[in-house]
């Protein structure tokens, strides 16, 4: 559904405030400047409590250029989480860590890091690792790379928050989020919203939050819906020492 389609639908489904008059000013309490607002937080609060919005190599929140000798990355102000970095002349992922684990210089000797003889720094070159939890919206690459992958792409798979916010500019414009959660989502929230404004009769205001109640319980089946559709089979741990054989 476009933005026109959004309107209508709640206008006239939930809040009956549309009314053709033969004189003077259109009879709408709630603006569409209003209900346009309501329906972009209706898709944040998806995007960010159920993670519904999930994408790889976007051009915006997606990827990062990698710089010669820089370690840090700042994530598109949209990404929620990384799931996956890849180099984008490799078909194999990146190792995924910590910034703890990151943190200790002499990586290549585990059982004894504290070698006096292993280098302090590690030597530039190709990443072969990531980690998101260095600061917020912060990706640390590890090692840093040299001068033969500067201008590389890393490409992510990330759950983000939308973009390209819905706008009155731009009425054929279709929300970011699946359609699924648009009318039951979206609509729900903005007439509940709108129906629990302080200028509301009492009555109105039981029902608006009744909607909203709805959009909660939605945004929980949306979370849920996407958890079943990550999980995977588990994979069998052999403990026998015959298992090799």
């Amino acid at each position: 559904m476009n933005l026109t389609e959004l309107l209508a639908y709640t206008a006239k489904e939930y809040l009956d405030d549309r009314a053709d008059l033969v004189d003077g000013e259109p009879d709408n309490l709630w603006s569409d400047v209003t209900l346009t607002r309501y329906f972009n937080e209706a898709a944040r609060i998806l995007a960010r409590k159920a993670w519904i919005l999930t994408d790889i190599g976007h051009a915006k929140a997606g990827t990062l250029v990698l710089q010669t000798s820089k370690e840090y990355y700042k994530l598109h102000p949209s990404v929620i989480r990384v799931y996956r970095g890849t180099l984008e002349d490799s078909e194999v992922p990146l190792g995924r860590t910590t910034d703890e684990r990151l943190s200790y210089n002499r990586l290549s000797s585990p059982d004894d890091p504290f070698d006096i003889n292993l280098p302090l720094t590690a030597t530039p070159g190709r990443p072969v690792a990531f980690a998101t939890d260095s600061a917020f919206r912060i990706l640390r690459v590890y090692p840093k790379p040299s001068s033969v992958e500067n201008g590389l792409r890393l490409i992510l798979k990330v759950a983000r928050m939308p973009i390209c916010p819905l706008s009155l500019d731009e009425p054929k414009e279709e929300p970011e989020i699946p359609e699924e959660y648009q009318l039951e989502g979206m609509c729900k929230f903005a007439a509940g919203k709108c129906l629990t404004h302080p200028s509301v009769d009492v009555n109105e205001r039981a029902f608006g939050r009744s909607l909203l109640a709805e959009f909660d319980e939605l945004v929980r089946e949306a979370r849920r819906d996407r958890q079943r559709a990550e999980q995977s089979e588990p994979r069998p741990h052999y403990a026998s020492s015959t298992a090799v054989l």
